[in-house]
């Protein structure tokens, strides 16, 4: 489950420090985050499982009404509140897209001075509104996503490719490196200042900067969304089988993070900007082809989030109406119409995923699970269908506390981040 929002990691080192000693507590938390991510995404499985066994149904033959995290909400705590997990996913995936918007404006930009473009027409804004009236509006439109299934393995190759690519170019001597050897091939030149690596300037900055970090690791660990329904959707699904996957899926993910996290920022330092890929030179071939594969790969992804994104807007605003074509048109006319409109005046993908990350982030893994857990685990001890043992009342006390560390994220982690990007004197 790798995605886009790994690259904006090497900028949360940076909001750190510009010290290469920043990876160490970096790579914690990154790893950290992803163990309770997986745990708290294996608890969804686990509900899931428990409903369908009390329905009477057996897991592995019969599909059961739990396909998302408000039907669990629905089952555990009521329907008259549900609209509030409907209100967190689809602003997760509106933010998510909005992030998407500037960082495809970002790419195509970079592309086009590739390609020998200049002024207007190499602008982000322009590319902004082209890819969108072009690709971003007709894909999100689309009711049957099925011929975009392609795109998901034009993502892992991107994020194989940029991971290679990136880690080559943070080769002492590399390209981007100061002590090149004379002769060799080095970008630097045709770099500003504000993108050149920077290390050592500012040192370490207030472990409070940990938070912003924590902020945007949030986003590359988010798909507990559909974590019901993949549940639901494994081949003879069982609580062990989905374990394993959500440690193997979760664990693989950490381990890339971090290791792209260290190279991007080892390359650059302190200069590491919200879109890794924005710091290297629009003349570096390897670093254009990641362009373009990201680019493709973020449109797919632009195309499933905004299904999703107006999935829960129907939820909210038409839930048990007919959903006619011309309030499919109009809906998705209005949410991208908004979401360009913010991607031409924001510019830094990385702030807009940090907050994301602190609130909707932290409400889907560190807060909304749990309480889900806990609010299961009491009803079903009150009723005598589960025993009160240590191992019980240990992770209950687990629970709480990701709840409590879920709201310190989403208050402190939106916080700095708003700082950081407004405010860095008050850091």
């Amino acid at each position: 489950c790798v995605g886009s929002g790994v690259l904006s990691l090497p900028a949360g080192v940076a909001a750190l420090g510009d010290v290469p000693k920043a990876i160490l507590p970096a790579s914690a938390i990154v790893l950290t985050l992803g163990a309770i991510s997986a745990y708290t995404f294996h608890l969804l499985g686990r509900l899931t499982y428990v409903t369908i066994d009390e329905n009477g149904k057996k897991e592995s033959k019969q599909t059961s009404t739990i396909n998302s995290i408000g039907d669990l909400w629905e089952y555990e705590v009521g329907k008259s509140s549900s609209w509030l997990v409907s209100a967190s996913i689809f602003l997760t995936c509106f933010m998510t897209c909005l992030a998407y918007s500037i960082i495809l404006g970002d790419t195509f930009s970079s592309l086009a001075e590739t390609a020998g473009l200049t002024g207007l027409m190499s602008s982000r804004r322009t590319s902004i509104l082209l890819i969108t009236l072009t690709a971003v509006y007709p894909l999100s439109c689309l009711k049957s996503l099925a011929a975009l299934a392609p795109v998901s393995l034009m993502g892992n190759i991107g994020i194989l490719m940029t991971c290679i690519v990136m880690t080559i170019r943070a080769l002492p001597g590399g390209a981007y490196s100061p002590t090149a050897a004379i002769g060799a091939t080095n970008f630097l030149r045709s770099l500003p200042a504000e993108l050149q690596p920077s290390f050592g300037v500012t040192g370490f900055r207030s472990p409070r900067s940990l938070l912003i970090l924590s902020s945007m690791t949030a986003c590359a660990y988010l798909v507990h969304m559909v974590g019901p329904e993949f549940y639901q959707t494994m081949k003879d699904p069982s609580v062990v089988r989905f374990g394993i996957l959500s440690a193997v899926g979760f664990g693989g993910t950490a381990l890339i993070s971090a290791f792209m996290m260290c190279v991007g920022f080892l390359t650059f330092g302190g200069a590491c900007k919200g879109m890794i890929l924005n710091n290297y030179s629009t003349l570096d071939k390897g670093a254009t082809l990641c362009r373009l594969l990201m680019g493709i790969s973020l449109l797919g992804s632009y195309a499933f989030l905004s299904k999703g994104m107006r999935s829960a807007f129907y939820e909210i605003f038409y839930k048990g109406k007919e959903i006619t074509d011309k309030i499919h048109y109009r809906t998705m006319q209005i949410l991208i119409g908004i979401l360009t409109t913010l991607a031409l005046f924001l510019g830094d993908a990385g702030f807009v995923v940090s907050v994301t990350g602190a609130v909707l982030g932290s409400s889907l893994i560190y807060i909304i699970p749990p309480y889900l857990f806990l609010k299961s685990t009491k009803r079903r001890t009150t009723d005598g269908s589960l025993t009160t043992t240590s191992t019980l009342k240990f992770e209950r006390l687990w629970n709480k506390f990701l709840i409590c560390l879920g709201v310190f994220f989403a208050v402190a982690g939106a916080g700095m981040s708003v700082a950081n990007t407004f405010f860095p004197h008050l850091l």
